[in-house]
């Protein structure tokens, strides 16, 4: 088959979790891949034989403090944008002769011409504290968003105890329960049978300026750590500045080989609680500590479930001390056997999008 497969560019989280996917169908399949930014340029260090095509940009909305402002104030570009990405879609459709569309969270790419699919676990946007009734009509306006443009959606979590996404994709309303799937946790980062020796991982990401605040505000605690630490930056286009601290080892980016062994190797992982942190922590059984990003409801809302469920710690980024809040993180059972053993939800999510 000929697949368009698009990938949304805020950070790297969407990015690193259709890794998996997209080697999989690499094998039997000619991949297109659509997408922009740092996340295209993941994709093609790791996968560089298959074809990419370069979207239009979705506007940060995550770089200031005051994010329901900076949606609304993004909002006009963000609609032209998918817009016009719908456009291409039907373009690149006809030019390729595309048999299946799958979209991880773009939301302007499907197509009425062929069968599509849409991969988010974000079904529902999280309401602040106090308005949680809100949540109908954040599910709503979503559902309304790809009802009818999709022929299924697949959730990368398990569908029962409400997961790892909680209220993002569970307790649903709206939503037809045979148009969903729950595939399971998916990530890049595969456990391997290594001496726990690394005492902490920080692994950056997010969009610009969001992940340069987080990397400057760390700098401090990260030379204060006990023990072994290594930083990945999360910039695979390798445009990061200079790494000012000699005494930590700092990467741009690793390739998979490189990430299992960081990952399984690691004490103590630390990061945004972006919903891909949270899988490749919870696919090593690792602790944690998350630092949501501020304003971030959906990153608060994941941070705060698990430490309330005493699995991990959080701190907001302004209160962060890295050597008191790793400390307790250490000391918290972590996320160990939240992930089901034998479980490939990749296989399963090239089943729905060849079938």
């Amino acid at each position: 088959m000929n697949i368009l497969y698009a990938v949304c560019a805020w950070g790297l989280g969407h990015a690193t979790r259709s890794l998996p996917i997209l080697r999989r169908l690499a094998r039997e399949h000619r991949v297109i891949v659509y997408s922009d930014g740092p996340a295209l340029a993941l994709v093609r260090s790791e996968l560089p034989d298959l074809a990419f095509v370069e979207a239009p940009a979705y506007p940060n909305i995550f770089g200031g403090r005051l994010l329901a402002l900076d949606f609304f104030l993004g909002l006009p570009r963000l609609v032209r944008a998918m817009r016009a990405e719908y456009r291409e879609t039907q373009t690149l459709v006809a030019m390729h002769g595309i048999d299946r569309v799958v979209s991880d969270s773009r939301w302007g790419v499907s197509s009425r011409r062929v069968p599509s699919i849409f991969i988010s676990h974000h079904l529902r946007q999280v309401a602040p504290r106090g308005f949680r009734a809100a949540e109908r009509l954040t599910e709503a306006v979503t559902w309304r968003s790809i009802h009818g443009r999709y022929r299924r959606i697949l959730v990368p979590d398990v569908a029962s105890g409400g997961g790892l996404s909680g209220r993002l994709a569970h307790e649903l309303s709206r939503y037809d329960p045979a148009q969903l799937r729950y595939i399971g946790p998916i990530s890049d980062v595969t456990r391997q049978a290594v001496t726990r020796d690394l005492d902490t991982l920080v692994v950056l990401g997010g969009p610009e300026p969001s992940r340069s605040r987080l990397e400057e505000h760390l700098l401090p605690g990260l030379a204060a750590l006990p023990g072994r630490t290594v930083v990945l930056r999360g910039v695979p286009d390798a445009r990061a500045p200079r790494w000012p601290l000699a005494t930590v080892a700092a990467f741009p980016h690793a390739p998979k080989a490189e990430r299992d062994t960081l990952f399984s190797a690691a004490r103590v992982i630390v990061g945004r609680s972006g919903y891909t942190t949270l899988m490749d922590a919870a696919s090593v059984g690792a602790r944690a500590l998350f630092i949501p990003l501020p304003g971030q409801t959906e990153q608060e809302y994941l941070a705060a479930r698990l430490a309330q469920r005493g699995l991990t710690h959080h701190v907001r980024e302004r209160d962060v001390d890295l050597p008191r809040d790793v400390r307790i993180a250490a000391s918290r059972p972590g996320l160990d056997g939240l992930v089901p053993r034998g479980a490939d939800p990749a296989a399963v999510a090239i089943e729905e999008i060849v079938a």
